[in-house]
């Protein structure tokens, strides 16, 4: 019977829904008790007081009566208030003389007292036969006599009844509220918790498309569950690019490896001539070298996500980077017959790799240069969000606007024409995010305009001479 108990004890408190419960019932309930507590002290001390000073101005006014008439007058005067039955039932009035003989009031024997606040007593008042609790003051007149005067508690005894009760009352009522409050809680708790156990459950078990569904409430659960949906939604991108990666992996690794396979097993054919086995051994090699360049871009393409470069990270001049890829690729577009221009610009400072940087812009300008009819123009400036920007417009067909989004991922290649694995704005796209950054499209009309967008550190007002040219 006991293991029982102790199971389940054990697991209603292992729940944070329970421990909250009841923590916070608990300091409801005890809040309450001292409130009430609290109420009634000062009740129940106001009555008091309210008690005190009744018996004492009665007591002073029968002193009063003693000095202005002596001990007869004051006889004449308790006679008076005890047969007149207003207030003879609950006050209570005693003289004795020095020998504690009595000689008036309305109660039989001398009461039994013991001291009180406020100068009061507290005892036993002999009445018709009976024994009440009250309160009282006692006078020593000059005589010697010695007057009694004071209350019984019946009434306070009422009132101490009634709040009393009024207080269980609240109690009781006060431990409804908390224990409904304390399940209500508990629900929501629960179904909060639960809606997000299910969805989770439902993702390990591989339905990447699930979603927590969001409330109108802006309290924390949502936003702890918007959180949750965005990392969903990073994972099925990684999983849906891992996909495709891998497909695309296996593609372009299946048409080259058959090309090798095939032109080695025609020259392996008897008869095959020593000039067509050289033949198909330096096209086996140029196939080979080219899968080696790919599994080189993907490692350097896995390297910069993982952010091992990133401890390299110190303050670079982007301006000098830019310009000193302009100073290489300047030859690249003169032997094409092409434009390259440099806008002057202003020394910039970004934290960041270096060689990372500029193999991010050496892709986009070859990338610009490939696309171009007539030239590229770079533009390195910092906007008025304080981003730093390296921007790269070229005068080609461009790209829909309904393809900026996915360009920059693994593999994409618009035009599947020209020659390229499809690596190179991914690999700038991971530069930008090691950077903090980001790599936008836009329209140049004509051409596209390709912007890298760096957080910068500082700008000077200087500007550097611009270069341009028909290179």
């Amino acid at each position: 019977m006991i293991r029982p108990l102790k199971r389940i004890y054990a697991r209603l408190w292992n729940s944070i829904s329970f421990r909250l419960t009841f923590n916070y019932g608990l300091l409801a309930i005890l809040t309450t008790l001292i409130l009430l507590a609290f109420i009634y002290f000062q009740v129940m001390g106001a009555l008091h007081t309210q008690r005190y000073q009744q018996i004492t101005a009665t007591a002073q006014r029968m002193a009063i009566v003693y000095e202005d008439q002596g001990r007869e007058g004051l006889i004449k005067a308790i006679n008076l208030i005890v047969s007149d039955r207003i207030d003879s039932e609950r006050q209570a009035y005693l003289l004795v003389d020095a020998q504690y003989h009595k000689l008036a009031g309305n109660i039989d024997a001398l009461p039994t007292s013991q001291p009180t606040y406020l100068g009061l007593f507290q005892g036993d008042i002999f009445r018709n036969g009976r024994r009440q609790p009250g309160h009282f003051i006692a006078y020593h007149l000059a005589d010697g006599s010695i007057l009694f005067v004071g209350q019984d508690l019946s009434e306070i005894d009422n009132v101490t009844t009634l709040i009393l009760q009024g207080i269980a009352a609240a109690i009781v009522l006060a431990m409804v509220l908390v224990m409904l409050g304390a399940y209500i809680f508990r629900r929501e708790l629960e179904y909060r918790v639960g809606t997000i156990r299910q969805i989770t459950k439902k993702v390990s078990a591989g339905q990447l498309s699930q979603r927590i569904p969001i409330s109108h409430a802006e309290d924390e659960f949502t936003l702890l569950n918007q959180d949750i949906n965005t990392m969903l939604d990073r994972i099925e991108a990684l999983m849906n690019g891992v996909r495709h990666v891998s497909d695309t992996i296996a593609h372009n690794l299946r048409t080259p490896l058959t090309r090798v396979t095939g032109r080695l097993r025609l020259a392996l054919q008897p008869g095959t001539s020593p000039d067509e086995m050289r033949q198909a051994a330096a096209a086996a090699m140029e196939e080979i070298e080219s899968l080696n360049v790919l599994f080189g871009k993907m490692l350097q393409l896995a390297e910069i996500e993982a952010g091992v470069r990133r401890q390299t990270f110190r303050s670079r001049r982007l301006d000098v980077i830019v310009e000193d890829v302009f100073e290489m690729y300047s030859a690249v577009a003169e032997e094409e017959g092409k434009t390259l221009e440099l806008k002057p610009c202003a020394p910039i400072w970004v934290p960041g790799d270096a060689d990372l940087l500029a193999s991010a812009c050496a892709n986009l300008i070859e990338n610009g240069l490939k696309h171009a009819r007539t030239g590229v123009t770079i533009g390195v400036f910092v906007d008025n969000m304080g981003c730093a920007r390296v921007a790269i417009s070229d005068d080609g067909p461009g790209i829909p606007a309904t393809e900026f989004d996915r360009v920059g991922t693994r593999f994409y290649r618009l035009d599947a024409s020209v020659s390229g694995h499809g690596l190179g704005l991914a690999s700038v796209r991971a530069i930008m995010a090691l950077h903090q950054g980001w790599l936008e499209f836009s329209d140049a009309r004509p051409g596209l305009r390709a912007s890298m967008c760096l957080p910068a550190i500082g700008v000077s007002g200087n500007l550097t001479q611009g270069r341009s040219g028909n290179l």
